[in-house]
């Protein structure tokens, strides 16, 4: 089942939760040296050297687990990634660089994110996940299909629960998948066609009318 679904853009940030609390806050600035960590629950190694992606990620991704209450040193929670948009951003901006330099060098910190798998591992870094980690993007329906891969996970016994990101340069959604039956309207989330950043507004519009 789909318990919850988190997000964070620039604007705000929050968490949608049909059978618990609800809520939705102004964003802090990604480089706030004292509300990111705050918001995390937890120090976090390299932050200062992460993409945007990355850290819209990580943010969705903490308030996701927090919610479901799910204890990453006791279960094995795994992680699921789709979203290119943030990757190819990063290979652009390091090849940018790489010319910039005489095609001769290239920095070593934009250089680590130009993978797609870059930002899910950073997440199960800081979260400290240890069940299995996929990138999978699907371009019609990423979340339906993050969705079904997490339920046979699941079902597999592979881990005790799921958190499926989709992000781009501009935002991170991120579902905790267990075992169950989802609400009809947590469940309508998974086939959405639009964006990260438009799901992101939809979520904040749907805890405004809980």
């Amino acid at each position: 089942m789909i318990r919850t679904a988190a997000w964070f853009c620039t604007e705000h940030h929050g968490l949608y939760a049909p059978l618990n609390k609800s809520w939705q806050q102004p964003s802090p600035s990604l480089s706030a040296t004292a509300e990111i960590p705050a918001l995390i629950g937890r120090p976090v190694k390299y932050y200062a050297r992460m993409t945007a992606e990355t850290r819209y990620c990580l943010c969705s991704a903490s308030i996701a687990l927090k919610s479901a209450g799910w204890d990453s040193k006791a279960i094995e929670i795994g992680l699921l990634s789709a979203g290119s948009d943030g990757c190819a951003h990063a290979n652009e901006e390091y090849f940018r660089d790489y010319v910039a330099n005489g095609r001769t060098l290239g920095r070593g910190n934009l250089f680590i994110y130009t993978l797609p798998t870059s930002a899910l591992g950073e997440v199960a870094i800081a979260l400290s996940l240890t069940g299995p980690s996929i990138f999978l993007h699907d371009p019609t329906q990423p979340l339906a299909c993050l969705n079904r891969t997490a339920e046979q996970i699941i079902s597999d016994g592979e881990a005790t629960g799921m958190l499926a990101l989709w992000s781009d340069a501009s935002a991170a959604v991120c579902l905790a998948i267990d075992r169950g039956q989802s609400p009809d309207s947590i469940e309508s989330l998974a086939t959405n066609q639009s964006n990260p950043l438009q799901l992101c507004q939809k979520l904040q519009q749907l805890v405004r009318q809980a």
